[in-house]
């Protein structure tokens, strides 16, 4: 019999198709430096194939916002991406059905590959670091729809005084963030891909504990983070407006 790895919810009519595979829908090449270009941009269009479906609704009925659940190897959500104006196009029913869709951003090629991968089984520490640079805000993607989808989300256990976070791989910005999501929540952990998203994960994390964090090898993100950036307060590197963010949230960084 053949595993069902996807669902998708057509959220007017409750209704789900439910597929072995999907094609064309992991198609994003986005990285951090034009991220935030893309979320200004118009949303893109995508349109993807569901592979050898099953449907519970007629397809008429299957229109309007939708969400495309990934599931685990039990058929359990794992995460989900929401996307709207969707309608089917064509397709033999039999073997796929064709949909398109509006997305923010588009899904990201790598993470297709994650998804495989967390379904067979967990994160682990370091894994990250086999994405190239470049390809990383992947798993900062899947990361950070696991961390929504997941029952501990609501965790308020406080972390410890000391963390160590390892500095060799944090070549970008989107390397810091993998590196910082494990190093606060374990592998495959989540503190957010943006600068907003990380001050709001750890005012949420330690809730105005200290914590000594004990980076690795700063020298590498130091030198990596470099590109200088104008904010409110005028301009300032990638690096030092991290270390600012981390400071004002009562983490003490400590090279090591």
């Amino acid at each position: 019999m053949l595993s069902v790895k996807y669902s998708v919810r057509f959220e007017e009519s409750d209704a789900f198709v439910f597929a072995c595979d999907l094609e064309g829908f992991f198609v994003g090449r986005y990285s951090d430096d034009d991220f935030g270009a893309l979320l200004e941009a118009e949303n893109s269009r995508v349109t993807f194939r569901l592979v050898r479906p099953t449907l519970d609704a007629p397809i008429e009925t299957l229109r309007g916002d939708i969400e495309v659940l990934v599931l685990d190897a039990e058929g359990r959500p794992m995460g989900r991406y929401p996307l709207w104006g969707a309608k089917p196009v064509v397709g033999d029913t039999s073997e796929y059905l064709v949909v398109t869709a509006q997305a923010g951003l588009p899904p990201h090629a790598e993470a297709r590959r994650l998804w495989d991968m967390f379904r067979a089984s967990q994160p682990q520490r370091g894994e990250w670091c086999t994405l190239q640079v470049g390809s990383r805000e992947a798993w900062l993607e899947v990361a950070g729809l696991r961390y929504a989808e997941s029952a501990f989300r609501g965790d308020y256990s406080l972390p410890p005084r000391e963390i160590i976070m390892g500095g060799d791989e944090i070549k970008d910005v989107a390397s810091f963030f993998c590196a910082i999501g494990e190093a606060f929540r374990g592998p495959g952990g989540y503190m957010g891909q943006s600068f907003t998203e990380l001050e709001e994960s750890l005012e949420d994390r330690l809730r105005g504990a200290s914590v000594r964090l004990i980076w690795r090898n700063i020298f590498v993100a130091r030198s990596s983070l470099s590109a200088v950036m104008d904010i409110a307060g005028g301009p300032i590197s990638k690096f030092d407006l991290l270390l600012e963010i981390l400071s004002q949230n009562n983490v003490a960084v400590v090279p090591g």
